[in-house]
């Protein structure tokens, strides 16, 4: 089972968006395997993968109905950015590579302004 982490956001968290941050972070890492994003299920997940090796899977942005949902789903969770009307899943690997994966979904947030709670990283 893979660790999973939500993204909270003003706006929908695009490909794009996902693609300069991963490759921040893969330059950083001096990793050598080629990056590589791939869309899954006809879009509804985005793959970023290292080689042969899948690091982060986001899936499709939801619109968030009200942000009493996040109160609901997410307890404790406070300080959600201004104008906060998405929410998209991401899942990581427990292998050591999903932790390329966490440091890319922290990149994403930081460039953005979104909100990233990660799960099962204690």
């Amino acid at each position: 089972m893979p660790r999973s982490s939500v993204v909270l956001s003003p706006s929908a968290l695009g490909a794009d968006e996902i693609e300069a941050a991963a490759r921040r972070v893969w330059e950083l890492a001096g990793a050598t395997a080629p990056l590589n994003l791939r869309e899954v299920d006809d879009g509804a997940a985005l793959q970023v993968r290292g080689g042969e090796t899948v690091v982060l899977t986001v899936l499709r942005p939801r619109l968030l109905p009200t942000l009493d949902e996040v109160a609901r789903l997410l307890p404790g969770v406070a300080d959600l950015p201004s104008g906060t009307r998405f929410w998209s899943d991401a899942y990581t690997p427990w292998e050591p590579e999903g932790a390329i994966g966490v440091a890319i979904l922290d990149a994403v947030v930081s460039a953005s302004g979104a909100r990233v709670v990660h799960h099962g990283l204690r």
